[in-house]
């Protein structure tokens, strides 16, 4: 059975081959920013996997876009590691002894390739494995084990569109979209909720990044931009902050175990009518993905 992303992206982009055991899925090892990583070629994505962090440190569109763009320097300087080393996906485990686990640039995990397509990583202290699935289309995160002592959230510290503008982004949820709103976390404002899915977009790039849970929960999610220097939105780099499960404050809230989509959608997203055509797509898929 096609899962979400796969019937999503078919009912919207024609002429895409959906064949699978395509052999259009490569991943190789290589260095960036002097750590290993895995490099994983998809039709649709290349992203770079920080092998001993256990995230995504880069999400290269076809258009060669970096939709995180990670750097080591500055390292853990607040506020300049937003434009360098808080970014990531999904930066999983915060304020633990293993804090790190899940976030490029941390020596947190060992991670292997399973199989053509698949890979697995384990936090060094053993209290946390996940495994990331890619396709041709779409990336697939199942949280495999969870530390019952500490919550974890899923984040997206990045630059959607491959740069940092609050005044040409938006993104969309449940409630409606696009939205241009820009809370600034610098400036303490931040948005909040409790939502499954939500997209990103750039108003001069033709695509969005979709990201989704697939079991919704009760613990609140967070939307807002941070920039790099004491200005705010007004810095000239910085990032978005998504988080499923985060909390005022930083505080992660998930305790079980989930499994977390990321994809390219590849429209711009311009009016409302868009919007209720991929809310009507998306909640359709997510509620069929439940049923598998």
């Amino acid at each position: 059975m096609r899962s979400f992303f796969q019937v999503f992206l078919f009912c919207c982009i024609p002429f895409i081959n959906y064949a699978q055991g395509s052999e259009l899925i490569q991943i190789k090892q290589t260095s960036y920013e002097d750590r290993p990583h895995f490099v994983i070629s998809t039709p649709a994505a290349t992203y770079y996997y920080d092998i001993a962090g256990g995230g995504l440190s880069r999400m290269i569109d076809r258009d060669g876009l970096d939709w995180i763009a990670f750097r080591k320097d500055p390292w853990d300087t607040y506020p300049a590691s937003a434009a360098s080393s808080y970014r990531g996906i999904p930066n999983l485990v915060y304020r633990s002894e293993e804090g790190g686990a899940g976030h490029p640039g941390h020596d947190r995990c060992s991670s292997e390739i399973i199989d053509k397509n698949t890979i697995r990583s384990v936090s060094t202290g053993g209290k946390w494995k996940w495994t990331w699935t890619f396709h041709e289309q779409f990336a697939e995160l199942a949280i495999d084990q969870v530390d019952p002592d500490h919550p974890y959230w899923f984040l997206y510290e990045g630059t959607p569109g491959g740069r940092f503008e609050p005044g040409r982004q938006y993104f969309g949820l449940e409630s409606g979209g696009p939205i241009y709103a820009q809370p600034d976390l610098i400036k303490g404002s931040q948005l909040s909720g409790f939502w499954q899915w939500i997209y990103f977009g750039h108003r001069d790039v033709d695509r969005v990044l979709c990201l989704a849970q697939i079991t919704s929960d009760d613990q609140k999610d967070m939307y807002s931009y941070m920039g790099a220097s004491p200005a705010g939105n007004a810095s000239p780099d910085g990032m978005v902050v998504f988080g499923f499960g985060r909390a005022e404050g930083a505080q992660p809230l998930l305790k079980k175990a989930n499994t977390f989509l990321l994809g390219f959608y590849e429209r711009r997203i311009d009016s409302p009518k868009d919007h209720r055509l991929v809310r009507k797509m998306i909640r359709k898929q997510l509620k069929r993905k439940n049923r598998d």
